[in-house]
């Protein structure tokens, strides 16, 4: 269901808990990847969930360093 902030709560949570210096990794499984966008970061930067389904790396390889500390995410 779309438009209910599932995404906004994701990304504020996880930012909330980085702030607290909880080591978060956001996992955004959205085709639109909205939560990539929303901690500013090009959809196309980096690794992508996609990549570990099909056999072309491990997750720990496609995680992207936010510029929040212990924030980080898997397109």
């Amino acid at each position: 269901k779309g438009g209910v902030g599932k995404t906004t709560t994701t990304v504020n949570l996880g930012a909330g808990l980085a702030r607290l210096g909880v080591s978060t990794l956001i996992i955004d499984l959205d085709a639109q990847a909205n939560a990539t966008s929303a901690l500013g970061i090009e959809k196309r930067a980096g690794g992508s969930l996609y990549r570990v389904l099909h056999g072309e790396g491990s997750a720990i390889d496609q995680i992207v360093n936010t510029t929040t500390k212990h924030l980080d995410i898997i397109p």
